[in-house]
């Protein structure tokens, strides 16, 4: 009985581990994301590792009105879309009818959506510098392949 109580340990503990690093990072793929579509721009969402993230829900995020995924603390996904003004929000800042943000998209631009945590609850926030952006992905993990609303990212 001891002997099935420590393996139970050490494979929840196994798993624990390998579900941390799941997905490559940022830095390690950026170099290998597919170009874009003519007329299209990409937006990359992404949430840095913060002290108080981690007991904060989870709400889906939305462009235009459509689920594009959910963010997750230390984790970055993207999506492309048709080049013009988008409108980003969440799950719950709809319910809660807040104002979504938005972002200006031309063809053949990459805009950068940062998720923070204030109050619990994240915040969606347009980045205004590439370079500050790029500098807080390059630790980041890529989350989001199973979605189909999400660019498939093949590493």
């Amino acid at each position: 009985m001891k002997n099935w109580i420590k393996l139970s340990i050490a494979a929840l503990g196994a798993a624990t581990l390998l579900a941390g690093c799941a997905g490559p990072r940022y830095a390690d793929v950026s170099a290998r994301i597919s170009a874009l579509q003519p007329g299209e721009g990409r937006i990359y969402f992404y949430q840095p590792k913060t002290a108080n993230g981690g007991k904060t829900q989870h709400p889906a995020i939305l462009v235009d009105g459509t689920r594009v995924g959910k963010s997750k603390m230390g984790h970055f996904f993207f999506v492309d879309r048709s080049a013009g003004t988008l409108e980003v929000t969440t799950a719950t800042d709809r319910k809660e009818q807040k104002a979504p943000i938005t972002v200006p998209l031309a063809a053949g631009q990459t805009q950068y959506v940062r998720v923070d945590i204030e109050g619990g609850k994240q915040v969606l926030q347009l980045e205004g510098s590439a370079e500050a952006a790029q500098q807080a992905l390059a630790d980041l993990r890529y989350w989001g392949a199973g979605r189909r609303e999400r660019e498939p990212l093949r590493y």
